[in-house]
């Protein structure tokens, strides 16, 4: 639901939000997702201006007729937020929002049929571009100073039929609704979100297996956290799987389905964590590992760069950005691995699904901090995930590890990485372990190691030497039995060892 929140003139911010089901249904993966990215910009101190893109290319669901169908859209959206009355002058705050998108919908391909042919059974792909929109009226109530009570009537405007070839309703058409709600300040910087919302038709929200459309009330619940000025983070879960002001009144194609939702809100003009400058051996160690992660994130608007080969023809380059000191953005992690050789015994459904010949992994991901000798903790402390999916059989996972790294003395510094993978063939968990031990100021010695914990676990070993030829510059010569470097690869043991090399680059 739209809030009566506005910025300041000529502020902006940027949200990434990310919803997913649960798992992938009959399509598989983690999950049906619909990424979003969000651009606000204040006109005034009581005008908001907001671009929204979101994409949602997985198969449907559930089965339609006992078979897959291909499903796919794109929004592009366009909206006006508008405070009509002040909260600080009336006691309510009252604002207008409008909103136009266009909304690219498809369905089917050569080897499925459409869900908008219902009148044979011949496969191919149905394309539909439309303009939709939404109107409301977000009208909210400071109970207190840390309860905020808000009610939202509105409108959006969705075509109630796609082509020709339907026999009956094949899409959702108009919808009165009412959205209620609150926001409770639990502790400083945390609250918890709660919004309900009811759709009175004409039109519908949800379709089933069979295709027949109907109404489902929307609910959501989560919490928020402003870790600091900069960087807010959400987590809830909800029934809505839109992404738009128009879609967002939609349930999951072909169910009503409970999903999770992740959102990042960034501020870049706002006032950041402050942390003490690192020391020269630090910055060394704030390149990263090689097959095991350290806990230490370059400092505010640093740029990290890394490029990666190895003599079985892995190739990957990534690319992480710190929107803060104490968060950092992994906008690039692409690669592909080549020449993966698994043990015997070992699970072949995983090599086959990630590591498959024709491979191509793309992931986005973060990095939080949560200790740091910064700021006069004892160890660094940081969390990090990414999702991605492989472009090959279109299959994704979620990995994820919390990483310690605690310096001894000026010489030697330990790494220990509890890691999780989840997907939708498996999950488990695993651990890495390292070192960096400083040979000369510009020379490190890197030693790791990964296990999993699993039927069959994988262990592999990795022996590497960094040095640092110019400062933000180094190069990494390895010798490893794991698959890779990126995410998965860490994890699994090869049955040969291969010779690679990784150039970091900070600036």
């Amino acid at each position: 639901m739209p809030l009566n929140n506005y910025l300041e003139f000529r502020d902006f911010q940027i949200s990434v939000r990310w919803k997913s089901s649960l798992d992938g249904g009959v399509s598989g993966g983690i999950g049906q997702q619909n990424p979003s990215l969000v651009f606000d910009y204040g006109l005034t101190d009581s005008s908001l201006i907001s671009f929204y893109f979101s994409e949602a290319d997985d198969d449907l669901f559930n089965l339609i007729d006992g078979k897959k169908s291909n499903y796919h859209w794109q929004n592009y959206a366009l909206s006006f937020k508008k405070k009509l009355l002040s909260e600080n002058k009336y006691n309510f705050g009252l604002s207008m929002v409008s909103t136009i998108e266009y909304w690219r919908q498809a369905s089917g391909s050569e080897n499925t049929k459409s869900i908008y042919n219902q009148q044979n059974n011949l496969f191919g792909k149905d394309k539909f571009q439309n303009i939709v929109g939404a109107f409301s009226l977000p009208l909210s109530k400071n109970l207190n100073d840390n309860f905020t009570f808000l009610i939202v009537p509105g409108y959006t405007f969705l075509p109630e039929k796609l082509g020709s070839r339907g026999v009956s309703k094949d899409a959702y058409g108009n919808n009165f609704y009412l959205g209620s709600g609150f926001i409770l300040d639990i502790v400083d910087d945390v609250d918890l979100l709660f919004s309900y919302t009811t759709p009175f038709g004409p039109g519908n929200n949800y379709f089933d297996s069979e295709l027949n459309y109907s109404r489902k009330s929307l609910y959501s619940l989560g919490l928020g956290w402003s870790i600091n000025p900069k960087i807010r983070f959400e987590s809830k879960i909800t029934n809505s799987y839109g992404s738009s002001p128009a879609t967002g009144l939609l349930t999951i194609p072909s169910d009503n389905k409970l999903l999770y939702s992740a959102n990042i809100i960034y501020k870049p003009y706002e006032e950041d964590t402050y942390l003490k400058a690192f020391n020269k051996r630090d910055k060394l160690i704030s390149h990263g590992g090689i097959t095991v992660s350290n806990a230490l994130i370059p400092k505010h608007g640093t740029s990290h760069i890394n490029l990666n080969y190895d003599s079985k023809g892995n190739l990957f380059a990534f690319y992480g950005y710190s929107l803060s000191n104490i968060f950092q953005l992994e906008l690039v992690n692409i690669g592909t691995f080549q020449d993966a050789n698994y043990l015997v015994n070992k699970d072949r459904s995983l090599y086959s699904t990630y590591l498959s010949e024709n491979n191509l992994s793309y992931r986005l991901g973060g990095k939080l901090l949560i200790f740091s000798p910064q700021k006069d903790d004892l160890f660094w402390m940081t969390v990090r995930t990414s999702v991605g999916r492989n472009d090959d059989t279109n299959q994704g996972y979620l990995f994820s590890e919390l990483i310690n790294t605690f310096r001894f003395n000026d010489k030697v510094v330990f790494n220990l990485s509890p890691k999780y993978f989840f997907s939708g063939l498996e999950s488990f968990g695993g651990v890495g372990v390292s070192s960096y031990v400083n040979l000369l100021d510009n020379l490190q010695f890197i030693p790791e190691l990964n296990t999993t914990f699993k039927s069959n676990s994988d262990l592999n070993y990795s022996l590497g030497l960094r040095y640092s030829y110019l400062s933000g510059k180094s190069i990494d010569l390895y010798y490893s039995n794991a698959v890779g470097i990126q995410d998965i690869g860490q994890f699994l043991e090869d049955k040969e060892y291969r010779l690679g090399f990784k150039l970091n680059f900070l600036f």
